[in-house]
Formats: C-alpha cells, structure tokens, sequence
C-alpha cells in the first residue's frame, strides 16, 4: 500500500516537472518573439541564414543577444537566433535607439549588451552575408 502512494507521489512530481519545463520553453519563445519583433519597428534588417555557412556563423555568435560588431570601420548592432528566426537581425546606433525607445514604452527590460564587442572582418562578413547596406 504504501509503494503504491510513493508510485503516486513520484508520478505527480514528475508530471508537475514536465509542464513546469515545457511552460518555460514556451515563455522563452514568446520572449524572443517579441524581441525580434521590436528589432524589426525599430529598423533592423533581417538576414536568413540561408546558407550552412551563414548557418554555422550565425550559431558561433552570441545567442539572442544585442551586440557591437565592426565591418570595414563601421559600427554594427547585432541579434543572433539560431534556434527561432534562423536569422541574425543587423541595425545601426539609431536602430538601437529606435528599439530601446520601443522597449521603453512596453515596459519591458532592455536586452543585455556585451560590454566588449567582438568583431566580424569585413571580408568573412561580405562573403557570407553579402553586402551591408
């Protein structure tokens, strides 16, 4: 009797578990969502990764978060997804501007920015994603 109210027990937690962890999936899905969907009002570029090798650089960055990268001396904003959108999202300052503006009036917290860029040469980045605008 008292094996089968531990076979129970063990049951319930078990289950509890599950739905604890596909529930939080789920809000990480949805939180990513809304952030790619701020980045794309705010003026960010989508770029599908199309290609295996836009592909395996695209999940060698930093994943779902905002950073600095540097091309031929400029400035860039990046957002790496390489399990939602397949797809890194490319601004400038003033697309980071327009989104932090966005995130603002959602009340929602600002995406973490990497304190120390790290930086894509030019040449990788022109002959994997193609041009920059």
């Amino acid at each position: 009797m008292k094996s089968q109210r531990n076979w129970w027990i063990v049951l319930i937690v078990v289950a509890v578990l599950s739905l604890t962890l596909a529930g939080c999936a789920s809000l990480q899905k949805n939180a990513v969502k809304d952030v790619e969907g701020l980045l794309a009002r705010a003026g960010f570029r989508q770029m599908p990764a199309d290609t295996p090798q836009k592909l395996a650089h695209l999940k060698s960055l930093p994943q779902n978060k905002i950073i600095h990268r540097t091309r031929n001396g400029n400035p860039y904003i990046v957002y790496a997804d390489a399990s939602y959108c397949i797809c890194m999202y490319v601004g400038n300052e003033t697309n980071l501007r327009n989104y932090r503006n966005l995130e603002i009036q959602q009340n929602e917290n600002p995406v973490e920015l990497l304190n120390q860029p790290e930086i894509v040469t030019g040449e990788r980045w022109s002959d994997i994603w193609g041009p920059s605008k």
